[in-house]
């Protein structure tokens, strides 16, 4: 079968090519899947340049986390699933950017009927983790406000969406004039162009000194402390992604800030896992159950079905050409998620 593989580490223009590989089997609980679609993320670049913290592979590997398929084979306890088109992250959040890819069945999900394959590659990892941030551990609520970095971003766009679904009152950063116009058209209500204004003076300017609620920010690195200057007493801070961050997130932060704002430092990660690995476990590890996932994405379901919500799509690509698409998303040039056509 057609691979897209990281042939050696580097940046992923250079390093990335399409191979014949042979295809998958399931173990017990996984599932092979006939790949429609799948989406490009930003772990991406980190595992084509070997600094991603938290999976690690020597080349050559496949490249690829979250698609939409249909399930042609199943191991042992997963066989329900054949025959359906669903959504899905790919084992070890690798090889997906395949035509067959395997995936646990805790990380299986029904696809959204009115999505193609490649809205639903698109929507999966966006929605599924942002709606965890927002509702089940930021608690979010109508008439909030909502600050949500990278607006423009594949996260971005569906942090905005859920914002407004919900009735928050949102606001944005962006560092282009075209992303500020797709996060308005979204529905935010004041977007900030970080490149050119200060943010913790605009939302607070915004909100007569308030601040926040609720700060989603999916960037890191260098927005974390301005954030923390922004948050409303009570609010709560998500740090959801680290694009920004060269440490992948992993340094530390002066805590005290937290302390003189009186706000809450909310973790979440969007993964749902019932049988944890006890050594995951001690080193702090400790995710959603499939029951927390069935829930999220019935709710989402729903959201998808009244056209509350769609995937935004910046970008649709062949699989010899997501390094170039890749080197756009670590340039900034690329605006809410870019899919891999695989098949059909």
């Amino acid at each position: 079968m057609r691979a897209l593989q990281v042939t050696r580490h580097g940046s992923p223009i250079e390093v990335l090519a399409v191979a014949e590989v042979d295809v998958p089997v399931p173990a017990a609980g996984e599932v092979l899947i006939r790949v429609g679609a799948a989406a490009l993320n930003f772990n991406d670049i980190d595992r084509c340049l070997g600094t991603l913290v938290s999976v690690t592979r020597d080349p050559p590997f496949t490249l690829g986390m979250d698609v939409c398929g249909v399930v042609a084979e199943a191991g042992a306890g997963a066989e329900a699933w054949v025959g359906r088109r669903v959504v899905a992250v790919s084992r070890d959040a690798l090889g997906g950017i395949a035509e067959y890819t395997v995936a646990p069945a805790s990380g299986v999900f029904t696809a959204p009927a009115p999505l193609d394959d490649v809205g639903a590659a698109a929507f999966l990892l966006p929605f599924h983790t942002t709606h965890l941030a927002l509702f089940h551990r930021a608690r979010l609520q109508a008439g909030e406000t909502l600050l949500v970095h990278s607006g423009a971003s594949g996260l971005g766009t569906a942090a905005i969406q859920l914002g407004v679904a919900a009735g928050a009152r949102v606001f944005a950063t962006v560092s282009s004039p075209a992303k500020a116009d797709l996060c308005s058209a979204l529905g935010a209500d004041l977007v900030i162009d970080h490149t050119a204004d200060d943010f913790v003076e605009a939302v607070l300017r915004a909100t007569g000194d308030v601040g926040a609620d609720v700060v989603c920010d999916l960037a890191g690195g260098g927005f974390v402390a301005p954030s923390w200057q922004c948050v409303a007493r009570d609010g709560r801070y998500l740090p959801v992604g680290f694009t920004d961050d060269d440490e992948n997130g992993m340094t530390g932060r002066p805590l005290r800030m937290a302390s003189i704002g009186n706000f809450s430092i909310v973790g979440v990660l969007g993964a749902f896992v019932d049988d944890l690995d006890p050594g995951m476990r001690r080193f702090g590890f400790n995710p959603f159950t499939r029951a927390d996932g069935d829930r999220v994405h019935e709710a989402l379901l729903a959201l998808i079905d009244t056209g509350s919500v769609r995937p935004y799509v910046g970008r649709v690509v062949e699989m010899d050409e997501a390094g170039a698409a890749l080197d756009d998303h670590q340039h900034r040039r690329a605006i809410g998620r870019t899919v891999v056509h695989v098949a059909g």
